[in-house]
C-alpha cells in the first residue's frame, strides 16, 4: 500500500497497462472559452506559485483506502522538494533538481524518477504556467475557495493534479492527486510557512545503507 501511495503522489500514472485499460477514463481539457472569464484569477495563481521561493509545511495525506499518514513537506523552487513521512511510514522522497529520489526504509530500496515525469513536480518548475506541457481540466471559484485541475497534455490519462487555494489572501491549502484508475489521494498542508531560508542539505539525499551521497 505504501508503494501505491508513493506512485499516486509522484507519478499519478504508475499503474499497469492492464489496470489502465480496465479503469481509465478519458481526461478532457477545458476549452479556452470556458476559463477565459477567469483568466485574471488564473494569472494571479500562476504569479503566486511562481513567486513562491520556499514552503515549509506539515502535511496530512489521505490514501484511496482512507488510511492517514503525515509528515513534513519542504519546497525550494526551482526543482527542490522533500517529503519526509512520520513514523511508522518508512518513506522519504527528495529532489535536488532533475529527479525525485524515493527511499523505502523498510525495504532499503531506492528509486529514481525524472521530476518532469511527475505531476507533483509541477510545483517545482520556474516559471509556473498552465500552458505548454500542462493543461487545465477543471476550474471553480466559490465561497473563498479556488480549485484548478491540471493534467499533462502529452499524457492526459496518466492522472490529474487539483490544487486548492484559499483566497484573500491567496494561499495553497490542498493537493488532490487522481491516478489513471481514478483513485484519489488528498494531501492537506497545515501550518504552512512561506519564504523561509532553508538548509540546502534538506534536498541532498544520502544513502542510509552506505552512508554515501547520492
Amino acid at each position: 500500500m505504501l508503494k501505491k501511495i508513493f506512485l499516486l503522489i509522484c507519478l499519478s500514472g504508475g499503474v499497469t497497462a492492464t489496470s489502465v485499460a480496465a479503469f481509465a477514463q478519458e481526461t478532457t481539457f477545458l476549452p479556452a472559452t470556458e476559463f477565459a472569464p477567469h483568466q485574471k484569477t488564473i494569472d494571479r495563481i500562476q504569479d503566486y506559485l511562481t513567486n513562491l521561493t520556499t514552503i515549509v509545511s506539515d502535511f496530512t495525506q489521505v490514501a484511496p483506502d482512507g488510511s492517514l499518514t503525515s509528515g513534513k513537506f519542504y519546497l525550494q523552487r526551482p526543482g527542490r522538494m522533500r517529503w519526509q513521512y512520520n513514523p511508522p511510514t518508512p518513506i522519504l522522497m527528495v529532489s535536488s533538481g532533475s529527479e525525485l529520489v524515493y527511499y523505502d526504509y523498510e525495504l532499503e530500496q531506492i528509486s529514481h524518477i525524472p521530476l518532469d515525469q511527475t505531476l507533483i513536480g509541477f510545483l517545482a518548475r520556474n516559471p509556473i504556467r498552465f500552458a505548454g506541457t500542462v493543461g487545465i481540466t477543471e476550474f471553480s471559484q466559490e465561497h473563498g475557495v479556488i480549485r484548478i485541475g491540471l493534467a499533462q497534455i502529452d499524457k492526459p490519462d496518466d492522472g490529474e493534479l487539483t490544487l486548492e487555494f484559499s483566497d484573500n489572501p491567496l494561499q495553497l491549502r490542498n493537493m488532490v492527486i487522481r491516478d489513471a484508475t481514478r483513485q484519489v489521494t488528498t494531501v492537506s498542508l497545515n501550518n504552512a510557512r512561506f519564504g523561509l531560508k532553508l538548509d540546502p542539505q534538506l534536498f541532498d539525499f544520502r544513502d542510509p545503507r552506505k552512508g554515501r551521497r547520492r
